[in-house]
């Protein structure tokens, strides 16, 4: 289910691309720009609609990605549209594309040498692609400065579904431009269509290159009208159309499948007033994404300087946690990690000064138990640029140092100064209007008359529009919070000085515990961490720097260990927060009384399919958290996530996870089974 299988394609006389599984054109010989802006952004009167467009996006989904030709003229056009209408309301484009057999990079540069108007986007998309290798199914988020595209890769009958129910009567227009119907039967069906309507505007609108009969039947059939207008160069025909509220009798009511679930935007007029509640990587990422679209943001920090608990280390890792028994755990974090890296590559292209290291991160099967674990991994057949197993003489010969143990290596893996990181980039964002706020420790939420207003501890005041909670182990000390079953991690990092033999070290080592290569000053090096569950307390632990110093040396046991030495007692604490089954929190803040309340017969109405109404949540109240030793890799994601859930924008994550990251998971598992949620 995760693997995908790349484009097999071939180049005609002209240079133009054909598919070879298809036997198929992917643009037109005559001018695939010219027909693109034709048929789609014509055909969809895209530039008359923005003229009179009073909302802040507009979304555009595509059947078939293809070499991206159709995303790359319609980003052009709409920054075209933006330089002359600057004062326009529409100021981000967003584009849901999706697509079965990618593209390599390498074929994409080798496509658009010839069309140098696009290069430069073409470009761009190669080096998100360079990074990843060739990607899983799901979705994969890129920006490119106004436009934004989301790109799922996979069979659009299994893929377009996981834009779940958030994302009904959302899409204003769709590029129907898959291969020809006649030679790619499975995209252009009935099931295609009705979830195509569902999640059209009304009056939104679709165009598509073909005229064939049965596309035009089946669209009718799902609610569109549809109408013929000359093709481009020798086609004859092509459609277009739009949906009408009219009644159709497959959906004379919304299709809310999992209403308990549904995440729900904010209200909000005008510009967004927003506070975030926080000082870590959490609030870094989700002050970032909320900047980019133009919000108010003022961040409270509860410390008298940023970054000083869990996002405080000196070094910590960046890589995805590989499971080998959960597969959607897996997705968010192969998904995450993608993205992580693109933030990483803006933060550096921006000049954000932090330590760091792209050195690879090695799995190590230490004993028995992950020795297994790692071979279950492995037997996913990764893409090399993400996981490669390897023997014991490859990972040791990878990492600088014997180790005793084969395992797994994550190429792109890396090391950062995460309370440098996290320091700098809130200094930049300080730049882009953040306003920063520390020694406020917030104490009590409240709303009134539709703005949030939260208490310091001296009892003053603050107001916002929207609040979004990221305050790490302290998330669940307010009211609306205390049902969330989140708990705090203690852990103590210890800092050791490098040796003879540490020095060699040039990838990061896991191993029930890790270890970094040595920082830039090449004086020291991180090991940890312990990892007390239920302990707030932040003092130093002689026994637990003992035990990081004693872990390495047990579960690698190597000469080189007995230079790891941490009697000099460096080391520096945090708590984390996390829940018990390994993924975040990411979503609306839910009312749990309510949803107690509304929701105890839930068992019974499924059963009996009856109606069930959408969860209540605390209006304009969001939360990221529990982001537990792997908030470096879920960050970026989860930050983006919540801004665009804010913004009622589409989602980079599929259904499945945004359900799995949904904050009344914990008791929602209850009430389905029919177990009261008290």
């Amino acid at each position: 289910m995760l693997h995908l299988q790349p484009a097999d394609l071939r180049f005609n006389a002209d240079g133009t691309p054909i598919s070879h599984r298809f036997d198929d054109i992917y643009f037109s010989t005559q001018d695939g720009a010219a027909e693109s802006r034709y048929v789609f952004q014509q055909g969809n009167a895209l530039w008359e609609r923005w003229l009179t467009c009073q909302d802040a996006h507009f979304v555009i989904a595509e059947t078939g990605f293809g070499t991206g030709l159709n995303f790359f003229a319609v980003t052009l056009l709409f920054r075209q549209f933006r330089q002359q209408n600057p004062q326009s309301p529409l100021s981000r484009l967003h584009f849901i594309s999706f697509e079965k057999y990618p593209v390599s990079g390498e074929q994409l540069s080798i496509i658009y040498r010839p069309l140098p108007e696009f290069s430069a986007l073409a470009e761009q998309l190669q080096k998100c692609w360079q990074i990843n290798g060739l990607p899983i199914e799901g979705c994969y988020r890129y920006h490119f400065a106004e436009t934004t595209l989301d790109l799922w890769f996979g069979d659009i009958n299994t893929q377009l579904p996981q834009l779940g129910d958030y994302m009904q009567n959302r899409i204003d227009a769709w590029f129907l431009d898959g291969f020809a119907p006649s030679k790619n039967p499975d995209m252009w069906n009935e099931t295609v269509y009705r979830q195509m309507y569902r999640y059209t505007k009304p009056q939104g609108t679709f165009a598509t290159f073909t005229a064939a009969g049965a596309v035009k039947k089946g669209l009718e059939a799902a609610g569109f009208s549809v109408e013929k207008r000359p093709g481009f160069g020798k086609k004859r025909e092509c459609l277009h159309g739009k949906k009408l509220a009219k009644n159709v009798p497959h959906l004379t009511a919304p299709q809310i499948n999992t209403p308990w679930y549904l995440p729900q935007p904010a209200k909000f007029d005008g510009v967004a007033n927003v506070g975030i509640v926080g000082g870590g990587i959490a609030s870094l990422f989700a002050a970032l994404s909320l900047l980019e679209r133009g919000a108010n943001v003022t961040l409270y920090c509860e410390d008298d300087e940023l970054a000083l608990n869990a996002s405080g280390n000196k070094q910590g890792a960046f890589y995805p946690q590989l499971s080998d028994d959960d597969e959607r755990n897996i997705r968010f974090y192969v998904h995450a990690f993608a993205y992580g890296l693109q933030r990483l590559q803006w933060a550096i292209e921006r000049g954000i000064s932090f330590e760091h290291q792209f050195c690879g991160v090695a799995l190590c099967g230490y004993d028995d138990k992950s020795a297994v674990k790692l071979d279950k991994i492995s037997a996913y057949r990764w893409d090399k640029k993400l996981y490669v197993g390897m023997n014991r003489e490859e990972l040791s010969q990878t990492v600088g140092l014997p180790l005793p143990c084969g395992g797994g290596f994550i190429p792109n893996g890396a090391w950062l100064a995460p309370r440098q990181f996290v320091q700098n980039a809130f200094a930049l964002l300080e730049t882009m209007g953040l306003s920063v706020k520390t020694a406020q420790k917030i104490t009590a939420l409240s709303p009134i008359q539709k703005h949030w207003t939260l208490q310091n501890a001296q009892g003053q005041t603050f107001r916002h529009d929207i609040v979004v909670l990221a305050n790490g182990h302290r998330l669940h000390r307010f009211e609306q919070t205390a049902h969330l079953p989140l708990y705090p991690v203690r852990g103590q990092v210890s800092q050791i000085a490098t040796g003879e033999n540490l020095i060699k070290l040039n990838s990061v080592i896991c191993y029930d515990g890790y270890m970094t290569p040595a920082d830039q000053a090449k004086t020291s090096h991180c090991i940890g961490a312990s990892h007390v569950r239920d302990c707030e307390n932040r003092d130093f632990s002689i026994t637990e720097q003992q035990e990081n110093q004693m872990k390495i040396q047990h579960n690698l046991a190597m000469d080189w260990t007995r230079e790891v030495d941490t009697s000099d007692n460096r080391a520096r604490i945090g708590v984390r927060c996390a829940v018990r089954d390994r993924i975040p929190m990411m979503g609306n803040v839910p009312d749990f009384e309510r949803q107690a309340e509304e929701y105890r017969n839930l068992f019974n109405l499924r059963r009996r399919k009856q109606p069930i109404p959408a969860a209540t949540n605390f209006e304009n109240l969001y939360l990221v958290g529990a982001l537990g030793s792997r908030g470096l890799t879920s960050a970026p994601i989860l930050g983006e996530c919540v801004a665009s859930l804010i913004y009622g924008e589409p989602l980079p994550l599929s259904e499945d996870i945004i359900h799995a990251l949904s904050p009344n998971r914990s008791w929602m598992r209850k009430l389905l089974k029919g177990t009261p949620a008290k």
